[in-house]
């Protein structure tokens, strides 16, 4: 368990943004701008981001070298959320490719080809 420590605390700390960026929440000031923690939502999005990217690599490393119970786990988690990735990506390019540019706007035309 102690391997995984350099993934899990980028994940925690994630979690972490996100729910105190909806603690803390917005609020409009008296001269009309937003107030909001918004620095939160990108590093928390950074830090799982880099959490979930390691976690396959270290998984794959702890497999061949000495590997545990914990590290067969942490190998099948890994491969599962990549093919969850895989998969959705899948779907969305899919669905973009089958929406009729006719009935878009530009922006979006232009984004999606």
């Amino acid at each position: 368990m102690k391997k995984y420590l350099f993934t899990m605390i980028p994940f925690i700390l994630g979690i972490i943004c996100f729910v105190s960026y909806n603690i803390i929440g917005s609020e409009v000031a008296p001269d009309g701008t937003l107030v909001e923690p918004f620095g939160f939502i990108p590093i928390g999005f950074l830090l799982i981001s880099i959490s979930i990217i390691i976690l396959p690599i270290m998984s794959t490393w702890n497999l061949f070298h000495n590997p545990q119970k914990i590290d067969k786990i942490a190998f099948g988690v890994s491969i599962v959320l990549i093919l969850l990735a895989a998969s959705y990506l899948f779907l969305i390019c899919s669905y973009c490719n089958s929406l009729d540019t006719g009935a878009i706007s530009m922006v979006s035309r232009n984004i999606i080809s």
